[in-house]
């Protein structure tokens, strides 16, 4: 219920939603809360996947009106050098603005982990600088971004407690959180973002996974 809650959120981020899929949360979150019966139970866990279908296919049309139907692309896992800000999380709106805010600042853009598929959106690759996708799935956060010279914006909540060799270089936006990490509020002003990526500087050459 709380993955497909997300999909339903970042539907909702760009003004799609279902009556079925809102009820069902709510009836679902009222069995689980007054209900203990597996016969009561099991019912509803069925009913998850079911409803589950109609949430997906709500983002999958929120996403593609919005930035077009997905096709084939090539993603390089070069990272050029030079400031660069990775991204996190599957929020194609923060990544959006982030494209449009960092634009003609000398800041590449990296996707990680869920936001690889971003690269497809006919919308979003017209970003020349949406460069590629840096390292692999959200588990391997603490060791792949270990001393990275560059700030990590993370849109949705798959977040690995942050190391002390790149905590102060997490940034967190929307439902997402941690302690100690710069929060990006719903002002969506990513300047602090951008400033950390000029500081930093990047990679001083060419880096490939």
């Amino acid at each position: 219920i709380r993955g497909m809650a997300a999909y339903a959120y970042h539907a909702n981020v760009l003004n799609y939603e279902d009556a079925e899929v809102n009820r069902f949360f709510c009836e679902a979150l009222f069995k689980i809360g007054y209900e203990e019966s597996v016969e009561t139970l099991l019912p509803v866990v069925l009913k998850v996947g079911e409803i589950n279908l109609k949430c997906m296919a709500l983002l999958d049309k929120a996403n593609t009106k919005t930035y077009g139907t997905p096709e084939p692309t090539a993603v390089t896992l070069t990272v050029e050098k030079g400031p660069f800000i990775v991204v996190t999380g599957h929020d194609l709106k923060d990544l959006q603005l982030l494209l449009e805010q960092t634009e003609g600042k000398g800041i590449n853009i990296y996707t990680h982990g869920e936001m690889l598929p971003a690269h497809a959106y006919p919308l979003l690759k017209k970003f020349s600088h949406l460069k590629g996708n840096f390292g692999t799935a959200w588990q391997n956060q603490q060791k792949e971004f270990d001393h990275l010279p560059a700030p990590i914006l993370y849109t949705t909540n798959c977040l690995m407690p942050p190391k002390s060799s790149y905590a102060d270089r997490v940034f967190t936006t929307e439902v997402v959180a941690f302690p100690g990490a710069v929060h990006i509020d719903e002002k969506k002003d990513f300047t602090p973002v951008i400033e950390k990526a000029l500081e930093l500087g990047g990679y001083k050459e060419d880096q490939t996974r």
